[in-house]
């Protein structure tokens, strides 16, 4: 049995350090990455913040029989500067670079370092002693690889200046840069989120516009109205463009068109198209896209559009026709900010109690508290005086009762 997992221990390393390949090169394949930096300098200044950005596999070249790929340039801090052009020899397990105006070719990267044992490395462009971390196996993008990392101190830094993440099937995955001149300090950490590497996809970033709420036909006195378009997304900073078409038509004519652009913190908005009338039609659709790897498009509806057939007034408060029944309607818009429309119906002449109650079932308003003949009726509540939330507004006329609820969303 020892000999057995002897072996198996045997296995693992040698695994770790054949067959593995640490920077998958060709042209097209892509990263996302998210870099967190903050800056510290002096008198007190203090500033950070979160930057996304994509790195593309541009171009390839042929040096001495040999094929060095070439990555943008984004920065004297990022990952890959100064159009370097890089080459992975599999067989040897080392990465191997070319500096701009510079005809050697120089090792940037070598995986078989063991562990904390030095070398020196042209991956920032000029020799640099840099530690091995050696490998291990760390989760990356959601799955277990094979990893190296190595690192490299600045002089009289005792945080690593410079670290290098590189995964298995990946390529690097994380990397981060610290520097104190002794007036302050600022660092930076870029961090893969996910990628397109050879075809293969790693950690898609989602983005998908779910409904728009409420559609309904509606009467023409009930506009404008508060519709929310719910959404997700794996990273608001990604999102490019967020908006809402409305397109209005009168017996077939295209009255008007508009859109409305949607904030990606505040998914709501007052929607109102001016000079409506009963019998016309409004067509609606959402779309979202981001600026990711994956020039992400959702729509919602997936095809078409939703529509809302606009429907005669509601008259003022009480109506002489019926037959008429008892009913307490959902109130429009809902949610609302700040205020809404109830609407009811009472089938005779009764005593009508119409409140308005919290979530710990406290009275907050009473909309309503008299005798009414038959007839249907609407009234608007505001909520200018209440704070968000869900609340329940119940009305009582005779024996009939009934509860809904609304949301105030400020």
């Amino acid at each position: 049995m020892i000999i057995k997992k002897l072996l198996l221990f045997f296995i693992i390393c040698a695994n770790l350090t054949t067959a593995q390949n640490f920077l998958p090169l060709k042209v097209g394949n892509q990263y996302q990455f998210k870099n967190y930096w903050w800056v510290d300098g002096p008198g007190g200044y203090y500033d950070s913040g979160t930057d996304y950005y994509a790195l593309t596999i541009l171009s390839d070249t042929l040096i001495d029989g040999e094929v060095f790929y070439r990555f943008p340039n984004t920065g004297s801090y990022s990952p890959f500067p100064g159009n370097f052009l890089f080459r992975y020899d599999s067989l040897n397990q080392k990465i191997f670079i070319r500096i701009p105006n510079d005809d050697t070719t120089r090792l940037a990267v070598d995986f078989n370092t063991p562990a904390d044992s030095q070398y020196i490395s042209y991956i920032r462009g000029e020799p640099k002693e840099f530690i091995s971390d050696g490998l291990s196996f760390q989760t990356v993008l959601g799955d277990t690889h094979s990893v190296y990392s190595m690192k490299y101190y600045f002089q009289g830094i005792e945080i690593p200046g410079h670290v290098y993440y590189y995964s298995d099937q990946i390529g690097l995955y994380k990397y981060s840069y610290y520097w104190s001149p002794g007036m302050g300090a600022s660092s930076s950490t870029h961090t893969l989120i996910s990628a397109i590497i050879d075809s293969v996809i790693y950690n898609p970033l989602t983005l998908q516009v779910d409904t728009l709420y409420p559609v309904m036909d509606r009467p023409a006195d009930t506009f404008p109205f508060l519709l929310t378009i719910p959404y997700s997304v794996s990273y608001y900073p990604l999102i490019d463009s967020f908006y809402l078409s409305a397109e209005h038509f009168r017996e077939d004519t295209l009255v008007q068109s508009k859109e409305f652009e949607i904030s990606i913190y505040n998914p709501h908005i007052t929607f109102y198209l001016e000079g409506l009338e009963a019998g016309d039609i409004i067509k609606l659709k959402a779309t979202i896209t981001d600026t990711s790897i994956y020039n992400n498009r959702d729509y919602y509806p997936d095809s078409g559009w939703v529509i809302i057939n606009v429907l005669p007034p509601v008259s003022g408060v009480e109506s002489g026709d019926g037959p008429f029944t008892y009913k307490l309607e959902q109130n429009y818009p809902n949610p609302f900010n700040p205020t809404t429309t109830i609407y009811y119906e009472i089938s005779g002449r009764q005593k009508v109690e119409l409140k308005i109650f919290d979530m710990l079932g406290n009275e907050v308003a009473t909309l309503v508290d008299g005798e009414k003949p038959a007839g249907r009726y609407e009234i608007k509540f505001d909520g200018s005086s209440l704070p968000s939330g869900v609340y329940f507004y119940q009305i009582k006329a005779g024996t009939f009762v009934n509860t809904k609820k609304m949301v105030l969303a400020k």
